[in-house]
Protein backbone atom coordinates (compact mmCIF):
# COMPACT_ATOMS: atom_id res chain seq x y z
CA UNK A 1 0.00 0.00 0.00
CA UNK A 2 3.19 2.58 1.39
CA UNK A 3 4.80 1.51 -2.28
CA UNK A 4 1.27 2.12 -4.34
CA UNK A 5 0.71 5.22 -2.68
CA UNK A 6 4.70 6.42 -3.56
CA UNK A 7 4.16 5.37 -7.25
CA UNK A 8 0.76 7.28 -7.51
CA UNK A 9 2.45 10.72 -6.29
CA UNK A 10 5.44 10.12 -8.42
CA UNK A 11 2.76 9.91 -11.67
CA UNK A 12 1.04 13.17 -10.39
CA UNK A 13 4.12 14.85 -10.25
CA UNK A 14 5.51 14.18 -13.95
CA UNK A 15 2.48 14.90 -15.50
CA UNK A 16 2.32 18.46 -15.34
CA UNK A 17 5.84 18.45 -16.87
CA UNK A 18 5.21 15.98 -19.38
CA UNK A 19 2.56 18.66 -20.66
CA UNK A 20 4.77 21.95 -20.16
CA UNK A 21 7.46 19.77 -22.25
CA UNK A 22 5.11 19.16 -25.29
CA UNK A 23 6.27 22.79 -26.70
CA UNK A 24 9.36 23.11 -28.57
CA UNK A 25 11.86 25.73 -27.64
CA UNK A 26 12.58 26.65 -31.45
CA UNK A 27 8.65 27.01 -32.23
CA UNK A 28 7.56 30.56 -33.27
CA UNK A 29 6.18 32.77 -30.30
CA UNK A 30 2.58 33.05 -29.87
CA UNK A 31 0.88 36.52 -31.65
CA UNK A 32 0.29 39.50 -28.71
CA UNK A 33 -2.96 40.79 -29.45
CA UNK A 34 -2.42 44.37 -30.98
CA UNK A 35 -2.42 47.30 -27.61
CA UNK A 36 -5.08 50.13 -28.85
CA UNK A 37 -3.30 53.33 -28.23
CA UNK A 38 -4.74 55.46 -25.21
CA UNK A 39 -5.49 59.27 -25.97
CA UNK A 40 -3.87 61.50 -23.61
CA UNK A 41 -6.34 63.18 -21.36
CA UNK A 42 -5.10 66.82 -21.44
CA UNK A 43 -3.98 68.25 -17.76
CA UNK A 44 -4.53 71.77 -17.17
CA UNK A 45 -4.92 73.27 -13.34
CA UNK A 46 -5.76 76.95 -14.77
CA UNK A 47 -2.39 78.36 -14.20
CA UNK A 48 -0.17 79.30 -17.42
CA UNK A 49 3.22 79.43 -16.18
CA UNK A 50 5.47 81.09 -19.10
CA UNK A 51 8.61 80.18 -16.94
CA UNK A 52 11.51 82.70 -15.87
CA UNK A 53 10.39 86.56 -16.36
CA UNK A 54 12.71 88.59 -17.64
CA UNK A 55 13.49 89.98 -14.26
CA UNK A 56 14.39 86.80 -12.64
CA UNK A 57 16.63 86.21 -15.39
CA UNK A 58 18.50 89.20 -14.96
CA UNK A 59 18.97 88.98 -11.49
CA UNK A 60 20.50 85.26 -11.97
CA UNK A 61 22.59 86.44 -14.56
CA UNK A 62 23.83 89.52 -12.63
CA UNK A 63 24.24 87.15 -9.40
CA UNK A 64 26.67 84.80 -11.74
CA UNK A 65 28.52 88.00 -12.91
CA UNK A 66 28.56 89.28 -8.97
CA UNK A 67 30.00 85.84 -8.27
CA UNK A 68 32.71 85.66 -10.46
CA UNK A 69 33.55 89.48 -9.87
CA UNK A 70 34.00 88.76 -6.23
CA UNK A 71 36.38 85.44 -7.05
CA UNK A 72 38.49 87.77 -9.04
CA UNK A 73 39.28 89.86 -6.98
CA UNK A 74 40.01 87.21 -3.81
CA UNK A 75 42.24 85.80 -6.37
CA UNK A 76 44.12 89.18 -6.90
CA UNK A 77 44.19 90.50 -3.06
CA UNK A 78 45.51 86.97 -2.59
CA UNK A 79 48.32 87.27 -5.11
CA UNK A 80 49.41 90.55 -4.19
CA UNK A 81 49.64 89.26 -0.11
CA UNK A 82 51.53 86.58 -0.90
CA UNK A 83 54.11 88.24 -3.88
CA UNK A 84 57.94 88.69 -2.77
CA UNK A 85 58.83 91.98 -1.75
CA UNK A 86 62.47 91.89 -2.27
CA UNK A 87 64.53 93.49 -5.02
CA UNK A 88 62.86 91.84 -8.55
CA UNK A 89 65.81 89.87 -10.15
CA UNK A 90 65.83 90.54 -13.68
CA UNK A 91 66.50 87.71 -16.48
CA UNK A 92 69.88 87.21 -18.59
CA UNK A 93 70.56 89.89 -21.23
CA UNK A 94 67.61 92.14 -19.05
CA UNK A 95 69.17 96.06 -19.59
CA UNK A 96 68.61 96.11 -15.71
CA UNK A 97 69.54 92.90 -14.19
CA UNK A 98 70.24 94.10 -10.84
CA UNK A 99 66.69 95.14 -10.45
CA UNK A 100 67.98 98.73 -10.04
CA UNK A 101 65.55 101.89 -10.78
CA UNK A 102 67.91 103.14 -13.25
CA UNK A 103 70.22 101.76 -15.61
CA UNK A 104 74.34 102.78 -15.46
CA UNK A 105 75.65 104.29 -18.10
CA UNK A 106 75.38 104.04 -22.00
CA UNK A 107 74.35 101.10 -23.70
CA UNK A 108 78.06 101.46 -25.34
CA UNK A 109 79.66 101.64 -21.92
CA UNK A 110 77.95 98.62 -20.98
CA UNK A 111 78.94 96.44 -23.90
CA UNK A 112 82.64 97.76 -22.99
CA UNK A 113 82.18 96.61 -19.73
CA UNK A 114 80.33 93.17 -20.67
CA UNK A 115 83.97 92.77 -23.05
CA UNK A 116 86.17 93.49 -20.32
CA UNK A 117 84.35 90.80 -18.10
CA UNK A 118 84.72 88.39 -20.33
CA UNK A 119 88.35 88.85 -20.41
CA UNK A 120 88.72 88.90 -17.23
CA UNK A 121 87.18 85.65 -16.91
CA UNK A 122 89.40 84.13 -19.85
CA UNK A 123 92.36 85.25 -18.18
CA UNK A 124 91.12 83.42 -14.89
CA UNK A 125 90.09 80.57 -16.66
CA UNK A 126 93.48 79.73 -19.13
CA UNK A 127 95.75 80.89 -15.54
CA UNK A 128 93.72 77.56 -13.83
CA UNK A 129 94.45 75.68 -16.93
CA UNK A 130 98.16 76.39 -17.07
CA UNK A 131 98.20 75.35 -12.78
CA UNK A 132 96.46 72.11 -13.40
CA UNK A 133 99.13 71.73 -16.25
CA UNK A 134 102.18 72.74 -14.29
CA UNK A 135 101.02 69.90 -11.78
CA UNK A 136 99.85 67.18 -13.49
CA UNK A 137 101.92 63.65 -12.28
CA UNK A 138 104.85 62.98 -14.74
CA UNK A 139 104.36 59.50 -16.47
CA UNK A 140 107.06 57.33 -17.19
Amino acid sequence: MRSAFIAAACALLLIPAGAAAQSSPFAPLPQTPPQQPQQPVPFDDGSQDDGLSGRGAALIVGGGLLFVLGVAVAIAVDARRNAPTGPRRGRPGDPNPRGDDEVEGLPGERKKRDRRQQEKQKATAKRARQARKKNRPIRK
